[in-house]
Order: C-alpha cells, then sequence, then structure tokens
C-alpha cells in the first residue's frame, strides 16, 4: 500500500515539488518551486498542510541554507500558519546540526526516522484496538491510517474506518476517503452532522485524529471540528485517541488560532463569495479531560 500524500513534499535538483493537495481527488498535480516567496505562498494557500508543511519548512532549510537561517525561515512560516509550532520544528532542526555534515543528510535521516517512528505508533495503535475496529476519523494524517490498517491486518484485526467530510475545507472528503480508498481499504464517508448518530447507535467504537500541536498534559489542537467529536465521544464513552508529536509545556489557550478567509467557505460553490462573510478557524482546542489517550512518537 502507498500514497502521494506519506510523503506530499520532496526536495530534487535544488526544486522543492509539491503535491497540490488542493486538487486532490481530481488530479494529482506536482508545483515545484524554488524561492521562499513561493514557499510561502503555497503554505498560505494549503497547498500542503499537516506532514507536508513540516517537510516544507526542512526542505526550505536546505534549499535556502546561506539565504536565510533557519529562525528566519521559522518565522516566515509561522507568520502564514500561525497555530503551528515552527518555533519546535528549527529547535529540533538546529539540535540534530553536527560539525562536518551536511545539513540536506541531517533532513533525510531525520525523515526517514521520524516515519519509521510513525509506523511504530500505528502497530502501538493497532493493539489497544478492538477485534472489530469501526474507526471515525477527521481530515487527514498523511498515511497514517494506511500504515494502521496494514498493522490492525497483520494482528488479524478487522478495520472500517467512517472519514467525516471535514467542512468547510472538506480534507477528509478530498484527502482522507480519496487515500484510503485507493488502496482498497474498507471506508464511508459521513457528513460532520451525522457523527451524533453514529455514535448513539454503536456504529463507531473508537475516533482517531490528527494533531498539529499537543501539550504535556495531552491538549490538543487539530482541524476545526475535533473538539466536537472529543466531547460526543464522551457523551456515548467511545475511546477518542489523538496522535501527537513533540508535546511540550504550554498554555494551549495562549495559542493563536488561525483563522482562514472567508470565500473558503464556499469554495465549492460556482460564483464570486469574496465579499460575503464566513467564519473559518482553521483549528480548535481539545482538552484532556475529552481525550482518553494520546497516541505519541516514540524512539
Amino acid at each position: 500500500m502507498k500514497s502521494p500524500l506519506l510523503f506530499p513534499v520532496t526536495l530534487k535538483d535544488n526544486k522543492i515539488i509539491v503535491l497540490d493537495e488542493t486538487q486532490i481527488p481530481f488530479k494529482e498535480e506536482y508545483i515545484e518551486v524554488s524561492s521562499l516567496d513561493k514557499v510561502l505562498g503555497l503554505l498560505k494557500e494549503m497547498k500542503t498542510r499537516s506532514l507536508g508543511q513540516v517537510l516544507l519548512f526542512f526542505y526550505s532549510c536546505v534549499l535556502f541554507e546561506g539565504r536565510h537561517s533557519i529562525d528566519e525561515i521559522s518565522k516566515q512560516f509561522k507568520m502564514n500558519r500561525p497555530t503551528f509550532d515552527f518555533s519546535m520544528l528549527s529547535q529540533i532542526l538546529k539540535s540534530q546540526i553536527k560539525k562536518d555534515v551536511p545539513l540536506k543528510e541531517i533532513v533525510n535521516k531525520f525523515i526517514s526516522g521520524f516515519d519509521l517512528m510513525r509506523r511504530k505508533r500505528a502497530r502501538e495503535l493497532a493493539i489497544s484496538l478492538p477485534h472489530n475496529a469501526s474507526i471515525l476519523t477527521i481530515c487527514n494524517v498523511n498515511g497514517e491510517l494506511i500504515y494502521l490498517y496494514e498493522e490492525l491486518k497483520e494482528l488479524g484485526k478487522q478495520a472500517l474506518f467512517y472519514v467525516c467530510e471535514t467542512r468547510p475545507y472538506l480534507q477528509g472528503t478530498r484527502l482522507s476517503f480519496w487515500e484510503l480508498r485507493k488502496n482498497n481499504i474498507p471506508t464511508r464517508l459521513v457528513c460532520d452532522n451525522q457523527v451524533a448518530t453514529l455514535m448513539k447507535e454503536g456504529v463507531v467504537n473508537c475516533v482517531i485524529t490528527g494533531a498539529d500541536r499537543a501539550t504535556t498534559k495531552c491538549d490538543v489542537i487539530n482541524k476545526v471540528g475535533t473538539y466536537s467529536l472529543a466531547r460526543l465521544a464522551k457523551h456515548f464513552d467511545i475511546p477518542f485517541y489523538p496522535l501527537t508529536q513533540y508535546p511540550r509545556d504550554i498554555d494551549v489557550d495562549s495559542i493563536e488560532i488561525e483563522e482562514r478567509p472567508s470565500q473558503e467557505s464556499f469554495m465549492y460553490l460556482e460564483g464570486d463569495y469574496s465579499g460575503t462573510e464566513a467564519f473559518y478557524p482553521a483549528f480548535d482546542i481539545t482538552k484532556h479531560e475529552f481525550i482518553t489517550e494520546c497516541i505519541e512518537l516514540k524512539p
């Protein structure tokens, strides 16, 4: 099994190659960029997100080494995606820098190790899930659901994924659902407002989400709608598992929540909605009391 969303950003021939996630599922189109301004434009437009923005940051540090410092790139990235912790990524990268070792080699080694930890995390979660897992998810976690399905099969367990459409940007429909179906994994798409009914009727028995940021208390920030799922899961006594990495001892309420342009809420309707108002915070906060367990990356 494979998916272009496992590694949506790559570095080749002094260019960063970015899978345009806004074009999926209609077509797989890649964008080549070789300037920091264009990289930041792709980030702002959500051409890549989640793991893609992490890869975009690391490869930008490699490609623009000598022209822009790691801290400067981190600052520019944060200006365009304020909710994500790019300063943490810069600290990780700087801690790995060694004399006489090329930065590109350091980055490639880190990314390879990161992927191995993702596979290990999928195994840990698979062990915890029931024999017949009916998994509800939101947004997209860049291929890790594929890893999870493979581990469940290895353990002789059955799995069926229920994927929220994830309004208003539809990453669940366009990315998660497409990715799972592409790999012939049993999957059903559900509208966001059907979730309470599914839980009430016992259709799903666990919820798995990503987490853009996490605290050491297991508070998480993730795609808007995650908080609603956590509150519902708590009410119906359904386990709720965010996939987290590099938790920090921070006040989650102090973090700026990015608000996207209003017109993105109307992106699949014809016509000009540039003057139409809509409320679109891109993320929300889920506190630890609504979370069963954070499944962390581990060495």
